[in-house]
């Protein structure tokens, strides 16, 4: 199954992330792991990919899921028309169960958590809290300091308009991609509570 959601509505220069859904055959669950490697290995190879995961299912025969992310709609759709994916899609045949399910999201839902909620568990709140004000406090200072030249004969609303937008433009497409690829691990280790 190709994927069909929200691709239509991206624009070809925003960020994604895929979430791709993949069982194995029964008894091919070795074969299937290095086919799902070397996809990996594959994709990261590609102009603007910007890193994977790999989720294995929590029950025996329930999903591989495969989260990665583009830098653009634009590099992402080369990757997935590529004559090496389908050369891996064809070995896909061979030793999965059925076919993929694929998710694509973009924007602000991507900055923490996965949809459907089944076995991925998003960060705990204080973590979220944590890495977003670590984020924004610096990044709201240096707009500050680096806008209000500009801005300042404009009226206040205005110039809070033209700070939010940029400072909801820069979290979502560079430093909250960056912040939570740095924080993954503490983000997801332990018990969230």
């Amino acid at each position: 199954m190709e994927p069909t959601n929200k691709s239509e509505a991206i624009d070809c220069d925003t960020p994604v992330t895929i979430i791709v859904k993949r069982r194995p055959k029964p008894g091919c669950v070795d074969e299937f792991e290095k086919v799902m490697s070397g996809t990996t290995k594959d994709a990261m190879a590609f102009q603007g990919h910007l890193g994977v995961n790999i989720i294995k299912p929590t029950f025996p025969g329930d999903y591989y899921r495969i989260v990665f992310k583009f830098d653009s709609m634009r590099n992402y759709l080369a990757w997935e028309g590529s004559e090496i994916r389908e050369q891996w899609l064809q070995r896909y045949a061979e030793v999965g169960a059925s076919e993929q399910e694929v998710e694509i999201l973009n924007g602000l839902e991507t900055w923490f958590t996965l949809p459907g909620g089944e076995a991925v568990v998003p960060p705990a709140k204080y973590k979220m809290l944590l890495i977003v004000w670590i984020s924004i406090f610096p990044l709201s200072v240096l707009l500050y300091y680096c806008l209000t030249p500009f801005l300042g004969a404009l009226p206040v609303y205005l110039q809070i308009a033209v700070t939010s937008l940029t400072l909801v433009s820069l979290m979502t497409y560079a430093v909250m991609p960056f912040m939570a690829k740095l924080f993954h691990r503490w983000l997801h280790c332990g018990k969230n509570t």
